[in-house]
């Protein structure tokens, strides 16, 4: 029987994870539709137990388990800055991708080859693809795009040579689109199909909307990401500082920066708890007790935001969202849904729009954070 081969290098790693969840919740979805899936992916060490779901799920090994860190837990680029010697596993990592791959095309029935992320997989997929003449299509999240538009001319050449056979690039927003429009304009090869794919179909619903009850406490403003530079939670803590009275910031989600952060709000006297990644029920109740989503992105050497599936978990909810206007996040802004754009890394137009939605008020006499 024919089948449609899955390749990603984030993906759930045991039931419950979040991690890539909406990879595997796209693909489950077409699955149900009638489509033949079966999805390749590395084994990591955070790997236990079976993924339950009518998708068949391939783990290929490129190290021993219990150093298999590159991929998981966090995106590659962030568990390489968590932990750098991390980076000698990415040779490994591609040579136990392209051996998967092989495998997995060598056997009957494969109709297509669809990859998540443009680096590595995405390319490996286009090249192995190209040569046996199977058709493929890629998909571009964020910050793998935004890798591949640093690498070297010579570099972007052969990628776009490979990558003109496509039968499609998919990117999370129109921004994204541009910035790899721009920059592949320069190369001899012809461009694919681009088209814009925020994935906003695998954003998790509520059964309905959860009663709002009337402020008893300080008001709550979630903040539902990874813990890294560019997503800006420091210029959040500046900006609640400024809130009167004092907000109660709940932080979901872990990256590399989290114990950085963890000491910066007990520094500065942030009123702030730390969740960890969150899933099902404990994402469910944070969305539900919050008063305002906050997502205060920033571009940081390069990287930026695709299109935040948070913004539309936070519209379902009914809950208002204060964003900054970088990457896509601004295409989402007629969405079904209350948003406030403000600049980014400008902590006081940050203030105003959550003081503005949460109806309380600023001390204007409280000195400017400098965010980090």
């Amino acid at each position: 029987m024919t089948h449609t081969l899955v390749v990603s290098t984030t993906f759930p790693q045991y039931p419950g994870d979040p991690r890539g969840e909406f990879i595997l919740r796209h693909w489950e979805q077409a699955a149900h539709r009638g489509a033949e899936v079966r999805i390749l992916v590395p084994r990591t060490a955070w790997c236990s137990g079976e993924l339950p779901g009518p998708c068949e799920i391939v783990r290929f090994d490129y190290a021993p388990q219990r150093i298999a860190t590159l991929t998981g837990n966090f995106g590659i680029l962030e568990n390489i800055r968590d932990r750098p010697w991390r980076a000698a596993l990415i040779w490994p990592l591609v040579a136990g991708l392209r051996r998967a791959l092989r495998r997995e095309l060598d056997r009957p029935g494969v109709l297509r080859v669809v990859a998540h992320m443009l680096l590595p997989g995405g390319w490996i997929v286009a090249e192995e693809c190209v040569e046996r003449g199977i058709a493929f299509e890629l998909f571009g999240h964020g910050t793998d795009v935004d890798v591949l538009l640093w690498l070297p001319a010579r570099l972007r050449e052969r990628f776009a040579a490979v990558v003109a056979h496509a039968e499609a690039v998919r990117f999370p927003s129109v921004e994204k689109r541009t910035r790899f429009v721009r920059v592949f304009a320069s190369t001899h090869a012809s461009l694919p199909p681009l088209v814009v794919e925020p994935m906003i179909h695998c954003v998790s619903t509520p059964a309905e909307l959860p009663q709002r009850l009337p402020r008893t406490g300080p008001p709550t403003i979630l903040y539902l990401g990874r813990l890294i530079p560019q997503k800006g939670v420091d210029d959040l803590f500046a900006a609640a500082l400024r809130l009167r009275p004092v907000p109660q910031l709940e932080i979901a989600g872990d990256g590399p920066h989290r114990r950085r952060l963890q000491r910066l709000a007990r520094r500065l006297g942030v009123r702030a708890r730390f969740h960890g990644f969150v899933h099902a029920d404990a994402k469910h109740r944070l969305l539900s007790a919050a008063d305002v989503v906050c997502v205060p992105s920033r571009e940081v050497a390069g990287l930026s935001e695709g299109a935040p599936l948070v913004v539309r978990e936070a519209f379902a909810y009914g809950v208002p969202v204060v964003a900054t206007r970088v990457g896509g996040i601004p295409e989402l802004e007629h969405a079904e849904g209350h948003m406030e754009l403000v600049p980014p890394r400008d902590t006081v137009a940050l203030t105003r729009a959550l003081a503005a939605v949460l109806g309380i008020g600023t001390d204007a006499d409280t000195p400017r954070v400098r965010a980090g």
